[in-house]
């Protein structure tokens, strides 16, 4: 059996319904017995290697019976596991060797695939996915190697962690600088120069990013930042690389109306004019004045636009049955895009913005959800709208119930409710909205609201309690569209994927409880004690976010810990209001609320809450490069 290990923060093994927990091992030796075995990377290991490891440079003279002892320890844990501990972890040649079978997840090794996959991503210009894997590499890396723990091995280890970290953080300023996100680019790479301050890269990323954003002076002020901490540190100067980053965005602010150059004495010909290895004393007055003409005229702009700003018109109204742009700093609407009758989901993707449709027909008042109901539920449809331009477009052809974005922009819908027609999945080309597959679903029609992809799959879950033949959820394979049920105790509703960790989430809505599914092993685990009704599920940073349609209410739940699940109260004058969907994103975690007619956004720091008012009930929500997109319906 495949298992999930952990040695940061803490040292876990898990397996099934098995978790081992740092208290399990045979004492601090035992632990570190199995990770430095693991650390290894399927090496054999001689036993001096490991006694230094565990002791230092004087081992007891009884070092060879007490190794013995700790891995035949470790071999009973790992049996209590599933594992064959005789087979995993061996013995031969006076070495010793762990090797947990291939399909096995842990969380270091997991951190690098991350940070390669996001840095091949980027090459090939998928921002997206170089965005989603460089997060999760960051998140992971940024977790202590054996806390409280010393000595070299463990110090390599932490320093492999913050190269994987600084690896992370150059893609995550990268792809959000060319994805338009300039504020989360900026974020890393100040994160960047924090972690390695002597490495110019971060800098210059910074200084791309606040030039994206228009903040040209800012930007030649980190670059006299660099230059200074250089100068008086290492007495060094700038790269070539980065005096390059700050001549282009000097050049770039050159225009025509410009003040005049400020100039000093003429440098002699015979004096060199520029030379990174010893400026002249009057080129550096002269660069230093230009900045600051520079500035003075820049701050000048920045203020005239300030004011222009403040003096037009008020926020734009919000209109029922439009799909609405909220601003995430100032909270105001700033764009409002009718989109039909009862907008629901609402996602991001391919530059587009996707809202799927529940319109009731008046003979549907009476049906029960699982019957009637799902047969017939009236008219469904799928909206594209172009941010842009304001534009939208229905898709035809589709009785759409769940909606997720596929990495190349595309979009997947779970096609259902199709008045007698076999339920199905549905890729639709962003630009085209061709439908470029159509995989049918097995067993009966059903509610297939929940839908996600992750880890190269499709997955399905049926919210309607007893469609499919079986109780649990559907792995797709979105390129042939086979399919594989994976069976659960429950019947899964809302799903949610958490990249980097390989785990699918899924609510339990009459038990207040999710599950925890680790496909690749198989573990599932159930946390209890989440809300009401959980209902929809985002995963951000080491964290769950769960919707509750019981009570105003979204739920904090531990990604990766035993942590206690964590209520944060929707303060509102509607005290059965319920939470509708939730979504994260530009560093903040945000909710729907019906009754409340309201968005709530939670800052998840430090779990205060600012509620957003609509004048009508909100549907989906999501987070775009432009700000916060929010469904909202009729009166």
């Amino acid at each position: 059996m495949a298992v999930k290990v952990s040695l940061t923060e803490r040292i876990s093994i898990e397996a099934g319904e098995v978790v081992v927990d740092e208290q399990r091992f045979p004492g601090r030796q035992g632990r570190l017995v199995f990770a430095y075995l693991l650390s290894a990377g399927g090496r054999p290991v001689a036993k001096d290697e490991l006694a230094a490891a565990l002791w230092g440079d004087e081992p007891p003279a009884t070092s060879d019976k007490a190794l013995s002892v700790l891995v035949s320890k470790v071999r009973a844990l790992l049996n209590e596991c599933g594992v064959d501990g005789s087979s995993a972890l061996t013995s031969a040649f006076g070495c010793y060797k762990l090797t947990l079978p291939p399909d096995s997840w842990i969380d270091v090794a997991a951190a690098d695939e991350a940070a390669a996959a996001a840095e091949k991503a980027l090459t090939l210009g998928h921002l997206a996915a170089a965005v989603d894997n460089a997060t999760t590499a960051s998140r992971l890396a940024r977790r202590i190697f054996l806390p409280g723990e010393d000595g070299h091995w463990v110090e390599e280890n932490r320093a492999e962690q913050r190269a994987i970290l600084a690896r992370a953080l150059e893609c995550l300023a990268e792809a959000n600088r060319l994805a338009g996100d300039v504020p989360a680019s900026s974020r890393a790479a100040e994160e960047l120069i924090a972690l390695e301050p002597f490495r110019e890269r971060g800098y210059r990323l910074l200084m791309q990013a606040q030039s994206a954003g228009g903040n040209d002076a800012e930007a030649l002020r980190t670059y006299e930042r660099c230059r200074a901490l250089l100068a008086e540190e290492l007495g060094a100067f700038p790269s070539l690389e980065t005096e390059s980053v700050y001549l282009d965005i000097l050049r770039s602010r050159r225009e025509p109306t410009d003040p005049p150059r400020i100039t000093s004495d003429p440098v002699p010909e015979s004096q060199p004019s520029s030379g990174r290895s010893q400026p002249p004393h009057r080129h550096r007055r002269f660069r230093i004045a230009l900045v600051a003409a520079l500035a003075a005229v820049l701050a000048i702009g920045a203020a005239a636009a300030l004011a222009l700003k403040r003096g037009e018109a008020a926020p734009i109204d919000v209109q029922p049955n439009s799909v609405v742009r909220i601003d995430s700093n100032t909270f105001q609407p700033r764009q409002v895009v009718p989109v039909g009758a009862s907008p629901d989901f609402v996602v991001a993707s391919g530059g587009y913005l996707w809202t799927t449709h529940w319109i009731l027909r008046s003979s549907d008042s009476g049906a029960s959800f699982d019957s009637d109901l799902i047969r017939d539920a009236g008219d469904r449809t799928v909206t594209r709208v172009d941010p842009r331009t304001g534009d939208a477009q229905i898709v035809g052809g589709l009785s759409p119930c769940g909606i997720a974005p596929d990495p190349s922009g595309d979009v997947w819908v779970a096609n259902c409710l199709a008045h007698g027609s076999t339920a199905s999945v549905v890729r639709v080309d962003a630009k085209t909205l061709a439908f470029d597959a159509t995989w049918p679903v097995p067993n009966r029609i059903g509610y297939y609201r929940g839908l996600a992809y992750g880890g190269g799959w499709l997955w399905l879950a049926d919210a309607s309690g007893g469609a499919l033949d079986y109780h649990g959820i559907l792995r797709i394979d979105p390129n042939s569209g086979a399919s594989k049920p994976i069976a659960l105790p429950i019947h899964a509703g809302d799903l949610a994927w958490a990249e980097g960790y390989g785990d699918l989430w899924t609510n339990d809505f009459s038990r207040g409880s999710l599950l925890r599914i680790h496909p690749a092993s198989g573990i599932i685990k159930r946390v209890d004690g989440v809300g009401v009704n959980p209902a929809d599920v985002v995963v951000y940073r080491d964290d769950v976010w769960v919707a509750d349609w019981g009570v105003p209410q979204v739920v904090r739940v531990d990604a990766v810990g035993s942590r206690a699940p964590e209520p944060v109260p929707l303060t509102s004058s509607y005290a059965s209001s319920s939470v509708w969907t939730v979504a994260a994103g530009g560093g903040a975690i945000w909710a729907t609320a019906t009754q409340d007619k309201a968005l709530w956004r939670i800052d998840p720091d430090t779990n205060e809450t600012t509620r957003i008012p609509l004048g009508y009930s909100p549907g989906g929500v999501t987070v775009a490069d432009d700000g916060v997109w929010v469904t909202v319906r009729g009166r």
